[in-house]
């Protein structure tokens, strides 16, 4: 059996990690950035990328730029896949088919191959296709893939893939939640302690800007700034952290030092795992975002004896179809 695993991101890979450190068996390939985190002992191949799978681009020609050089890396990649094309025992472990490579390798790459999704943020727990996406982009990832050689299907359903029926299952976090959750599994993960301190977490989502732009993301940060000066321990508090999303523009960091003269403000690394900086160094016992999908993560990891103990506080402004997972955790909402 072949099993290959497109790990986009940190959390994804360390997902995978949680499934084979289970059982699963067979000739385990992963593709990865080469600045991501993973165990070599689990996996019998690891291709790595030669650039980021990130995408932090400002403006419409690096956004371009940005994915010419991701498609040309997914065209490599799939050079080095070219001896399981054939394999007729194949799975291919993802999260979302709207990447280029995911695409391709599940519409395109080996007719017997079967699909398991995984988790890796919000999106197994509403309604996203492909009209949720900006169309104009979609467009140029299709002309851009296909000057490689690399189709790019404009898939139906649900942009994770659940729906086809060479999909077997998707591993989720909350099975009962989730879409889908006839064909839903629980996603194993370990519950994990921290000393928890009187700081406060911003969590940004600069991957909405790539969305809806710059100027409305950052009228929306300065509101979720004044939630947060409006909290009962904001005049108590020294320091606040803000962890910028892997993807999408940087904002500019004066923003945040502006808005919070009085505080001592430290903007930490988009590349490591929010959720073990988290745990690991940062506790903060007050957690602010949007709708990210770390806020869910932190929640569910976390420990009984601090779990009642963090408070979340989510400005729905993006999102609303998350309402009610919010509230099922009941995390502060405001609108």
């Amino acid at each position: 059996m072949t099993n290959i695993f497109i790990g986009l991101s940190n959390n994804q890979i360390k997902s995978y990690e949680s499934l084979l450190k289970k059982g699963i068996k067979g000739n385990n390939i992963l593709i990865a950035n080469s600045s991501l985190n993973f165990d070599q002992t689990l996996f019998s191949t690891v291709i790595l990328s030669e650039s980021s799978f990130n995408n932090q681009a400002s403006g419409r020609l690096q956004s371009i730029q940005n994915i010419t050089n991701k498609i040309s890396e997914y065209k490599r990649i799939v050079k080095g896949l070219k001896s399981y094309k054939r394999d007729k025992d194949i799975t291919l472990y993802f999260t979302y088919i709207e990447d280029v490579l995911t695409n391709y390798l599940f519409f395109s790459f080996n007719k017997n191959l079967r699909g398991i999704v995984v988790e890796d943020g919000t999106l197994n727990y509403y309604n996203h296709t492909i009209e949720n996406l900006n169309k104009k982009k979609v467009y140029l990832k299709k002309v851009l893939s296909s000057l490689y050689g690399l189709n790019f299907t404009l898939y139906k359903g649900h942009s994770s893939g659940i729906e086809y029926n060479k999909v077997i299952k998707q591993y989720v976090r909350s099975p009962k939640l989730s879409m889908f959750p006839e064909k839903s599994e629980e996603l194993p993960y370990s519950k994990r302690s921290a000393n928890l301190t009187d700081t406060f977490l911003i969590i940004g989502q600069e991957a909405y800007i790539n969305e809806s732009g710059k100027e409305l993301y950052n009228t929306r940060l300065q509101q979720l700034f004044e939630v947060i000066k409006k909290n009962n321990g904001y005049n108590t508090v020294s320091k606040i952290y803000y962890k910028p999303h892997r993807n999408g523009e940087r904002i500019d960091y004066n923003l945040l030092y502006d808005a919070f003269l009085d505080k001592e403000v430290e903007v930490l690394s988009a590349n490591e795992p929010l959720e073990d900086l988290y745990f690991n160094e940062i506790g903060s016992e007050n957690i602010f975002s949007f709708d990210s999908s770390a806020l869910l993560n932190i929640y569910l990891e976390a420990a009984e004896e601090i779990k009642s103990k963090i408070k979340f506080t989510v400005l729905l402004k993006y999102n609303k179809e998350l309402r009610f997972i919010f509230e099922r955790f009941n995390f502060k909402i405001i609108e």
